[in-house]
């Protein structure tokens, strides 16, 4: 979908790398730009098999690696002859830095016009914060996120993975995906900004709906939902939990399987604003009422009658899910000496294209001589670049 695409990427850690892989395995040709002999400081992140980082790999498949010291006029001369050939530049500097460096937008579009280049950081181009540093937790700690995060009257504490980086990433490439389209179009360029806060307060509009309608603070609430009852977690008779949701019309079967007491098959248990009303009443009754079963008989008995539920997995069931296996969410590679590993797929199905691993994650500086030669630099030169500590 992206084949003739080709992306230059600065970018390290999650957000950048997160977004140009999802580019990469849409068809682009996405050359990622390390430091020489360290690279990408995931490169060294837990969890480690043979020098390989399980972190830096679930994150920069079916790129290019080639190794630049910025800091040198030389490299930057190089970074120009590269770009003149792409489509696409991505970097997660802090604001100021690829401008200090020589390449910013404004450096690189006067070598390539038409150029699409997307800036990634924590709190944006402009505004009191942009001069901060950010990493994915502090910007949940900033947005509120970790506030609503938490059981009722615990510690606020943030998500297992990293919302941040996610949302920051699927942005972008959404972003670069509009871009190109538009440069079809009108063959103009374009310069994009997304920082982490943005993206995280973008997505709590329903959340952002309780203070703009009743002026009120949302607060943590633990696996409850804060507009519908039922929707949280329930121990069962196993000590397993359950998370079970009902509708308005799915409520009265539950009532049913559960036997729960006449009265609650009337007003106001079955409008969800009036349980919501009666929320601590209304789980007390369901959750005295699942300790008669296991969590795995409940949850057959629910779906045989179509209301909406699921055992609380932990990754391990979910990997082994035949639901992820039918769903191609685990895709293989070989990878140099560890031979075949194992990672997880994008999401999205295409009738007539495909998202896949085209080759495995580089080494660092893997593709180096390769770029190199192709802007015309000669085997000499290179060794020359080598030595001087260019590339």
């Amino acid at each position: 979908m992206f084949e003739n695409i080709r992306v230059l990427d600065f970018t390290r850690v999650f957000s950048g790398p997160f977004c140009t892989q999802m580019l990469a395995e849409l068809g682009a040709e996405v050359i990622k730009v390390e430091v020489p002999k360290k690279g990408d400081e995931t490169r060294g992140w837990y969890p480690l098999k043979q020098d390989w980082s399980g972190y830096f790999m679930a994150l920069n498949r079916s790129k290019k690696s080639i190794t630049l010291n910025l800091k040198e006029e030389r490299a930057i001369t190089i970074v120009k002859e590269v770009v003149k050939t792409c489509d696409v530049v991505v970097e997660n500097f802090a604001p100021g830095v690829a401008k200090r460096l020589g390449i910013s937008y404004e450096d690189l579009k006067e070598v390539n016009p038409d150029l699409i280049y997307l800036s990634l950081s924590a709190y944006g181009q402009s505004g009191p914060n942009s001069k901060l540093k950010g990493y994915d937790p502090i910007i949940q700690a900033d947005t509120g996120v970790m506030s609503l995060t938490g059981e009722k009257g615990g510690s606020p504490v943030k998500t297992a993975f990293p919302i941040a980086d996610i949302s920051s990433s699927l942005y972008g490439a959404f972003a670069i995906a509009a871009a190109l389209y538009k440069r079809s179009i009108t063959n103009e360029g374009e310069y994009i900004d997304i920082a982490l806060y943005d993206s995280v307060v973008s997505l709590m509009g329903i959340i952002a709906a309780i203070p703009f309608f009743k002026n009120e603070v949302p607060q943590r609430m633990g696996s409850e939902h804060p507009h519908r009852v039922p929707s949280r977690n329930y121990l069962t008779g196993d000590g397993s939990y359950i998370h079970v949701i009902s509708n308005e019309s799915q409520w009265f079967i539950l009532c049913d399987l559960l036997n729960l007491d006449e009265k609650y098959r009337r007003k106001p248990y079955t409008t969800d604003l009036g349980r919501l009303e009666n929320r601590e009443e209304v789980d007390n009754q369901i959750q005295n009422a699942l300790l008669n079963k296991s969590g795995k008989d409940w949850v057959a008995l629910f779906k045989d009658y179509g209301v909406p539920c699921s055992l609380v997995n932990n990754l391990d069931q979910v990997l082994k899910s035949e639901q992820t296996k039918s769903r191609e969410l685990l895709i293989s590679w070989t990878q140099d000496n560890l031979g075949e590993v194992t990672g997880l797929n994008f999401p999205y199905k295409f009738l007539h294209s495909q998202s896949k691993v085209t080759r495995p994650v580089p080494k660092l500086g893997e593709h180096t001589n390769e770029i190199l030669k192709e802007i015309g630099y000669t085997s000499s030169q290179i060794t020359n670049l080598r030595n001087e500590g260019i590339i």
